[in-house]
């Protein structure tokens, strides 16, 4: 399945926060008790310091995810976000998304890092990919490629 990307703006806020809901909440549940409110604030706050970095997965034009990297102050490659449809998951779009990346940071002598829930199945994906976890958090793995 071929996807594109455009850069994220704050007219996605409605299809972020649904996205977010939609794939994130039952974590959230797990730690804190969701609340839209809340959720809405933090989002507008990340969007605030975050936006730039954001870009909207596309399949034939149609909003299905976010991928969202920078590069931290040591130079690695900080995955932030990724996060698709529900209805689009399981299609190997994040996978791509995901080699394409590595790919090019191998090639350019790039350390790529990420954390991850520790419930999130995700985290297979992750290690398929040649990620291994170097430290965690209460909640989360960071895992780091070293593939």
């Amino acid at each position: 399945m071929e996807y594109s990307f455009r850069d994220c703006t704050l007219e996605d806020f409605d299809f972020l926060f649904n996205l977010k809901k939609e794939n994130f909440k039952w974590y959230v549940d797990k730690i804190w008790d969701w609340k839209d409110d809340d959720q809405q604030e933090r989002l507008r706050q990340d969007l605030k310091e975050h936006l730039k970095h954001k870009r909207i997965i596309l399949i034939d034009n149609k909003p299905v995810g976010v991928y969202a990297v920078h590069t931290t102050e040591i130079g690695d490659l900080f995955i932030n976000e990724i996060s698709i449809v529900k209805e689009y998951q399981g299609k190997g779009i994040g996978r791509k998304i995901l080699e394409e990346q590595l790919k090019e940071n191998q090639k350019n002598g790039i350390r790529t890092t990420l954390q991850v829930f520790k419930d999130n199945p995700a985290k297979k994906l992750y290690e398929q990919l040649g990620f291994k976890v170097y430290g965690e958090t209460e909640t989360h793995y960071q895992m780091e490629n070293v593939k």
